[in-house]
């Protein structure tokens, strides 16, 4: 007589193996998820940096190209833009006769232009105070003058800050037309640094750009180069990267050393965030040949 004996359960060892392997795929599994993960975020925070980017430059480059427009071409720059008094809460102190781009610090400047038409919007948004003076058509006599402030401004108790823009509208003599009074308003937001460099001419040729710097000036400005460093929202990003490495060639562009303040506490402020340093030039084609 024949007796066929069948299993009935898994011995110890087929246990151990199976736990063995499905361990193994879990690992494998959730590494790669985890990778995923954070490549998933460093893009999104790389994507982050790279459109405020942008925005910087349009912004910049869009108000900027504005200085010293005139509705009339043939009319002088001395006419089109008289000497104005300071403004209070504008930030911009007084201008000369003619002068449209001024210096108020590294990291700020004010501009001055007439509205190109009835549909011309400074940095916040407005439109011209005399639109519909404007609408008559074009190569008209503005009376109109529009001031902007772009500049850079810290966040209360963080390294980081925003580009930010105070604009007024005023008439030929310096007065504060009604519904334009000084305004701030927030362009862009993830910035840590932001410097401006100045091109200017000289007194004997005031159209050729001879040198760039970024001290106060009287010469004309003929275009302006800004540095920006941007950080991201996301921390612990990159890994094995040290700051000192992140931010060497923001600090080589802004000619800054290790021993700067701004560094120091820039340093002493990272979370392993990813850094993105922007650097663009702005012909101010109305004031160019």
């Amino acid at each position: 007589m024949i007796y066929r004996r069948f299993q009935t359960g898994l011995s110890l060892v087929e246990l151990m193996v199976a736990l063995a392997i499905s361990s193994f795929l879990i690992l494998g599994v959730t590494q790669i998820y985890i990778d995923n993960k954070r490549s998933y975020s460093f893009q999104q925070n790389q994507t982050e940096n790279l459109e405020a980017s942008r925005y910087a430059l349009l912004m910049l480059q869009q108000e900027l190209t504005k200085a010293g427009y005139r509705r009339r071409p043939d009319e002088q720059l001395s006419a089109a833009f008289p000497a104005a008094a300071s403004i209070s809460g504008l930030g911009c102190g007084a201008f000369s006769a003619g002068e449209t781009v001024k210096r108020t610090a590294s990291n700020s400047l004010c501009i001055r232009y007439q509205p190109r038409d009835h549909l011309e919007r400074n940095c916040l948004g407005d439109l011209p105070a005399t639109a519909s003076a404007l609408a008559a058509g074009p190569y008209t006599s503005s009376s109109e003058i529009v001031i902007e402030r772009l500049y850079f401004e810290k966040d209360t108790g963080s390294e980081a800050g925003t580009l930010r823009c105070t604009r007024v509208h005023t008439n030929l003599s310096g007065t504060v037309l009604s519904g334009r009074n000084v305004q701030t308003g927030e362009l862009v937001s993830g910035l840590v640094d932001l410097r401006y460099e100045f091109g200017v001419g000289t007194a004997a040729d005031p159209r050729n750009i001879s040198e760039y710097t970024t001290a106060d000036t009287t010469l004309p400005i003929l275009a302006v180069r800004y540095t920006a460093l941007l950080r991201s929202s996301g921390i612990r990003l990159r890994e094995s990267v040290d700051v000192s490495d992140a931010l060497r060639n923001w600090q080589t562009l802004a000619g800054l050393q290790d021993s700067d303040s701004l560094v120091a506490a820039i340093k002493a402020d990272d979370k392993g965030q990813i850094y993105q340093v922007s650097q663009s030039n702005v012909m101010l084609r109305n004031l160019m040949p």
